[in-house]
């Protein structure tokens, strides 16, 4: 249940921060590896820990980073992808 619980915590904390409302993290039950990632706002340990890319993107941004200091923090979890248009044949 621990991996809803973070989606829930960073979503709640993202509209708190935006709205300027209240936002207490002991309410989600988090793992210490959850709750030590969400407290340093470590993208990386998020993304790692399975939070969903579009939360990491408003996520990321509300914690400050600019869209390159981020795309920076989750280069080590890119995976190179080839891709061919259904025009071109497999034998080539």
């Amino acid at each position: 249940m621990s991996w809803f619980e973070l989606h829930r915590c960073a979503y709640g904390w993202v509209r708190a921060t935006e709205s300027g409302g209240r936002f207490d993290v002991t309410e989600y039950d988090l793992t210490d590896d959850e709750r030590a990632a969400f407290d340093a706002r470590d993208v990386a340990a998020l993304y790692g820990l399975g939070l969903h890319p579009v939360l990491i993107n408003r996520f990321a941004r509300q914690a400050g980073y600019s869209r390159d200091e981020y795309r920076a923090l989750l280069a080590p979890y890119a995976t190179e992808t080839t891709r061919r248009g259904r025009w071109q044949t497999s034998s080539s």
